[in-house]
């Protein structure tokens, strides 16, 4: 199995909206005592979830690449389509809501069309971190904006929940692992 968290390399994007999915695979990979090493255009690790071998890869291709580190890494450890979850921001639901997918359009995100170019396909899971809109801002500054203050104080408390999430899709299925866990989060 295989968790991709998305986001942009570089202190400049650190802690930015964008970059959820880098937050996830590190909490995750920090949770479960993992090592990130350098390839395939990207960082990745190799843990271990209840005996599971799970690999997490963080491409730093830059958000609009991902599916450049995605696709090599994917065919050289010959994962399945519906081994890949990748985990990303969506502005269509509001910030603290995450929804578990299994496949469907990219919804204007640029990081998942990338995949799905590379891949060929959009089917394959999902973990999308609601991050809401501004309406007073451009949506490249929103994105790649840092978050409120008040947003903030429950973003580490987003991050575990998607880490406990992607640990259900690991060890439940995604079926049951939807059922859990598509709910809006009340932080």
């Amino acid at each position: 199995m295989l968790i991709v968290g998305l986001g942009n390399p570089g202190e400049k994007y650190d802690r930015t909206r964008h970059n959820l999915g880098f937050m996830a695979a590190d909490a995750l990979v920090s949770e479960y005592s993992g090592t990130w090493s350098k390839g395939f255009k990207g960082e990745y690790s190799e843990i271990f979830i209840n005996g599971k071998k799970v690999f997490v890869l963080k491409p730093q291709t830059f958000m609009n690449l991902s599916g450049e580190s995605v696709q090599p890494f994917c065919a050289f450890y010959k994962i399945a389509l519906e081994d890949i979850v990748v985990v990303h921001d969506d502005m269509d639901m509001e910030f603290t809501r995450l929804k578990i997918r299994n496949g469907g359009s990219s919804g204007g995100h640029n990081g998942i069309k990338s995949i799905v170019q590379h891949l060929g396909t959009e089917k394959f899971p999902r973990v999308k971190m609601g991050i809401g809109k501004d309406l007073k801002k451009e949506t490249i500054g929103h994105v790649l904006g840092k978050f409120s203050p008040d947003e903030a104080e429950k973003l580490d408390e987003f991050v575990k929940s998607s880490v406990k999430a992607i640990v259900s899709i690991v060890n439940d299925g995604l079926t049951k692992a939807m059922n859990e866990h598509n709910r809006s989060l009340l932080l």
